[in-house]
């Protein structure tokens, strides 16, 4: 069954749809079988699996009782009109014939607002998905998309929202988030751009946790030309991987910087690195590290360069 409308008049257009019905998840219940397999150049093998069942083994058979499943959907978009215009001054030069009256402005309607809602309901899951553009002092678009669910791992939200400032030259701004019970993550961005100056900053940050491996990510950019163009870069990684059925396991942590410094009379850039990791394989332990720095400094007159690489690493016999 479904339904749609539509509407349009001096302040708005409009567009609704809504269906709802029935799905069928008997697919789920066709047995996959896996072999087993040998990654290349390694003696590790994966574990075979046989007739596995999406729909009993993951417990959506519990959850649902059946595979015939019933939804709703919802679909709604509006725009809503903005009466105010943009002149555009104009002026003709018609010199070969006579015309009794030339308009001297073209007026084009200013953007209004547009904002779009979705909904999906069912047994196993609902989601929701809000969108918004709007044309205000500042120009600011809106996103929301949300689940909820008898599966806590299906339930996630992301929202971002991103903005265009127009006072005192330009400035975009920009901020995501991801939040579930596996990934979380986070990310910010700016950028400012005025006569005299240009500024830019980006931060994002990512976390992993699942029952097999953590993990922490981070990385910042930063950039201007106040004084002189300068850029620098810093990003970490932490990770812990555990897998008792593959008798495996790794830790470390890798981290990189980068600063870049440039005028007409000079360039430098300068990097470093440093990672290591720890762990084993079908219990054979292993680990390594690995330090390097780089920097480089040019200018008409001269050029300097330094490179300094270091590494150690211990395998126990997990190749052929």
């Amino acid at each position: 069954h479904h339904n749609f409308s539509a509407g349009n008049n001096e302040n708005s257009v409009e567009a609704h749809i809504g269906i709802n019905g029935e799905a069928n998840l008997d697919f789920l219940n066709i047995p996959l079988t896996i072999p087993e397999m040998t990654l290349p150049y390694t003696t590790l093998t994966t574990p075979h699996v046989k007739d596995f069942s999406l729909w009993e083994k993951t417990g959506l058979k519990e959850f649902l009782k059946t595979t015939r499943q019933s939804f709703d959907l919802s679909v709604k978009s509006q725009y809503k009109k903005n009466k105010d215009k943009h002149i555009i001054p104009i002026h003709f030069y018609m010199k070969d014939f006579q015309v009794l009256s030339t308009p001297s402005d073209i007026f084009i309607p200013a953007m209004g607002n547009i904002t779009y809602d979705f909904s999906f309901k069912s047994g196993l899951i609902t989601l929701n998905t809000n969108v918004g553009l709007y044309n205000q002092s500042d120009i600011v678009a809106h996103f929301l998309t949300s689940s909820s669910s008898v599966i806590d791992g299906l339930q996630y939200k992301l929202e971002g929202t991103s903005s265009l400032t127009r006072k005192r030259g330009l400035k975009l701004a920009t901020a995501l988030s991801l939040s579930n019970k596996f990934v979380e993550g986070n990310h910010d961005s700016t950028i400012s751009l005025t006569k005299k100056n240009m500024e830019a900053s980006v931060t994002t940050s990512a976390k992993v946790q699942i029952p097999i491996l953590r993990m922490n990510f981070k990385q910042e950019l930063n950039g201007n030309t106040k004084s002189k163009p300068t850029v620098s870069s810093s990003i970490e990684l932490i990770y812990d991987l555990n897998s008792p059925k593959l008798y495996s396991t790794a830790t470390g942590r890798v981290n990189h910087k980068l600063s870049l410094e440039s005028l007409t009379s000079y360039f430098s850039i300068e990097s470093s690195t440093k990672g290591d990791v720890k762990g084993s394989v079908l219990s054979r332990e292993y680990s390594g590290s690995i330090a390097s720095e780089a920097s480089t400094y040019l200018n008409s007159k001269s050029t300097r360069s330094s490179v300094k690489l270091q590494g150690a690493s211990k395998v126990d016999g997990i190749w052929n």
